[in-house]
């Protein structure tokens, strides 16, 4: 049987995970510069993830899907 210790310490895999709420603050910002996306609030890494965060902070799920609006915009260009 597996115990709670045993299952903390075993080795973990991420099984979920959406390309958009994954991508670094830098890369947003690189591919906001290739591609001409001119909507972010900063073009600063560690501000924009701390724009992020903040959404993320907001308790109103509408806030928080704002930030999403960077991620698709550098994503899909066309």
């Amino acid at each position: 049987m597996l115990d709670a210790q045993t299952a903390r310490q075993a080795p973990k895999a991420l099984l979920h995970d959406h390309l958009d709420g994954g991508m670094r603050p830098a890369t947003i910002v690189d591919l906001a510069r290739e591609c001409g996306y001119e909507g972010l609030p900063t073009e600063d890494p560690d501000e924009l993830a701390a724009h992020i965060r903040r959404g993320a902070d907001r308790k109103s799920l509408e806030l928080y899907l704002e930030t999403f609006a960077h991620t698709v915009g550098v994503m899909q260009e066309r």
